[in-house]
């Protein structure tokens, strides 16, 4: 499957972060009800409760940024792929000042950053396809990279191969692929770029 990768995205809280975000207390503070999806739930609120609401979870969403950590393996994988000319991407519910605020927080850049602000969020495809637009890039031959099952969704709606991040849990949810980090995920490309004879970038350093 990695033989045909030429472009990789990544959700961003949980896949590229160490998970911090505690939807559960999200909810709560928001008064949305267990389970249900944040965004999808405002989005049907009449004003002015409805930006109200999304002003306060702005705010969770910057606090939950400044305690950004990278999850391992994070930065060295897009910085390899980046070195192979494998097109990187972010597509995440996040808004754009928070998910600005992480990027910078772990140290990792990528071609494109899709938010809540450029299309429909996850489960949708909406993001991923946006995405592959903005880069050039065709369904076939993108991964899309994420720890939950709207990442899964999103993915497999817009026709991408999925790679579902478990950060040491059992695989909850449909996939292509399993790792337990992002730097599983490198060593599996190294592995498939030695296999093939081809050069596997720089040497994975675990910050």
């Amino acid at each position: 499957m990695l033989a045909s990768i030429h472009t990789v995205l990544f959700d961003l809280d949980g896949t590229l972060t160490v998970p911090v975000f505690d939807f559960a207390a999200i909810r709560a503070r928001l008064e949305i009800p267990t389970g249900a999806n944040i965004t999808q739930t405002i989005d049907q609120m009449p004003e002015p409760l409805r930006s109200a609401k999304y002003e306060q979870l702005r705010m969770l969403e910057l606090e939950t940024a400044q305690l950004a950590v990278a999850n391992t393996g994070a930065v060295e994988l897009t910085r390899v792929l980046a070195s192979r000319g494998i097109a990187t991407g972010i597509v995440t519910r996040n808004f754009p000042q928070a998910a600005a605020h992480t990027l910078k927080a772990i140290g990792v850049h990528v071609d494109v950053v899709m938010t809540r602000e450029c299309a429909a969020p996850k489960p949708a495809p909406d993001g991923v396809l946006e995405a592959l637009s903005r880069l050039g890039k065709q369904a076939r031959g993108a991964l899309m990279v994420g720890d939950y099952l709207d990442d899964m969704l999103a993915g497999q709606a817009a026709g991408v191969r999925t790679c579902l991040v478990t950060n040491g849990a059992a695989p909850k949810f449909q996939a292509d692929l399993f790792v337990d980090s992002p730097a599983e995920l490198l060593g599996l490309f190294q592995a498939h770029w030695k296999q093939q004879g081809r050069p596997q970038g720089p040497p994975l350093l675990m910050s």
